[in-house]
């Protein structure tokens, strides 16, 4: 009977030194938090991507365009702009008879006048057709612009519509697990700490 109680204090005492030690737990887990934490920031870039894709395709929905698309299509309608010649030239001669000193020269009744008139009459159309270039070129713009700013605001429907594309995409997916990994790996080495030496009470190192 004793032989036998002395082998199960002998086989308790085995198993209770082969056991890990509370530091021992930590660093494990402290490395397997550092293996978590890499392998997010693997998956970040295609994160990034996903987030800009879903990004653009919400607001080529809402907007009729994405953000770039918009940039590149005023930017080519203001080249086209600045590269139109006029609708029409006027030859000063023509408006101003009085040149070089000379008496002008007699033209037909109404002539200098009409003349006078369709200039005005040009610069006025051309006028007129550069504000509609101009405001047609800048409405798109703009509201590619407030989707992108209400995407950005928690809460809209413009945000929860970006939210739910970007969570069903694979790469979102994958990301947002391993996160949660992350999470887990972290409080387990605080857990864990707070069963190190001196770990779970940290006030007697404040005072």
């Amino acid at each position: 009977m004793l032989r036998r109680l002395s082998i199960l204090l002998m086989l308790v005492t085995i198993v209770s030194g082969c056991a890990p030690s509370a530091k021992e737990k930590y660093d494990a887990a402290v490395q397997q938090l550092d293996k978590a934490q890499e392998q997010l920031d693997k998956l970040r870039p295609a994160y990034d991507v996903a987030t800009q894709t879903a990004t653009n395709a919400v607001c080529r929905e809402l907007a009729g365009m994405s953000k770039e698309e918009s940039d590149s299509s005023a930017l080519q309608g203001l080249g086209n702009v600045l590269n139109q010649t006029p609708t029409a030239q006027i030859d000063p001669a023509k408006v101003d008879p009085a040149k070089a000193g000379e008496q002008p020269k007699k033209v037909p009744a109404g002539r200098k006048g009409d003349d006078l008139d369709k200039l005005i009459d040009n610069l006025g159309a051309a006028q007129k057709d550069m504000a509609e270039k101009q405001a047609a070129l800048t409405a798109p713009l703009l509201k590619v612009q407030e989707v992108m700013k209400q995407i950005k605001t928690p809460g809209t429907p413009e945000a929860k519509k970006y939210e739910e594309k970007l969570a069903a995409m694979p790469e979102a997916k994958a990301y947002e697990r391993q996160q949660k990994r992350v999470e887990r790996a972290q409080k387990d080495v605080e857990e864990l700490e707070k069963e190190l030496p001196g770990g779970g009470d940290k006030s007697d190192d404040k005072k």
